[in-house]
């Protein structure tokens, strides 16, 4: 199993997570046994993951062996559902519209709460969400694509929050946008100052 940043687990509850859990994580799993991979170091046979509370303060950072793992849900699964907010659903809807007509082909998906929801179906979100959405670039996206792809989602009746996954971690959307200059790249490793996260490393 090739868990990666942004993908959704299901796995066997909280006993299987290393170390003490908060009493708000424990009462989540009890019922939803659900959390994200984050990116972070992590030893051989576990899965660094994060679980998620209702509230945006409640979060909670642990490993997860692989074995505990039951199902893997990638963000890019996740483009033909809807969420419960109609309007949700629409900038879901126009986003994909933009995707297509710019990068053809491209992996994407929602990620955050929209994506957390889709998976689940537990409710995670409200009408005043953003949309946080994911675009798994393995080449070079152009920054003229990506400051086009920003006025659109700009344009949407609603947030759009876009992350780019590069060889070398995750960038904003609206950072690359930018003509020129250093992007803040998400590592496995911390924070990193880039200006090419797709040159190899």
């Amino acid at each position: 199993m090739t868990a990666r940043p942004h993908d959704l687990l299901r796995f066997t509850g909280c006993a299987a997570l290393d170390g003490p859990v908060p009493g708000w994580a424990a009462t989540i799993l009890a019922t939803c046994p659900w959390a994200v991979v984050r990116r972070a170091p992590h030893p051989p046979g576990f899965v660094p993951v994060g679980v998620r509370g209702p509230e945006r303060r409640q979060r909670h950072a642990a490993l997860v062996p692989v074995d505990a793992i039951t199902s893997l849900v990638p963000p890019e699964e996740l483009t033909g559902r809807r969420p419960r907010y109609a309007l949700l659903g629409l900038i879901l809807t126009a986003a994909a519209h933009v995707l297509a007509f710019e990068l053809d082909g491209a992996a994407w998906g929602p990620i955050g709460g929209v994506g957390f929801e889709l998976a689940t179906g537990r409710p995670a979100t409200h009408p005043g969400s953003d949309l946080d959405l994911l675009i798994r670039s393995p080449h070079r996206l152009d920054r003229d694509q990506a400051a086009r792809l920003v006025a659109a989602f700009t344009a949407l009746p609603g947030r759009v929050d876009c992350q780019v996954e590069t060889p070398s971690g995750g960038v904003a959307l609206t950072e690359w946008a930018r003509p020129h200059g250093p992007v803040l790249t998400r590592t496995t490793h911390g924070p990193r100052l880039l200006d090419d996260p797709w040159a190899p490393a």
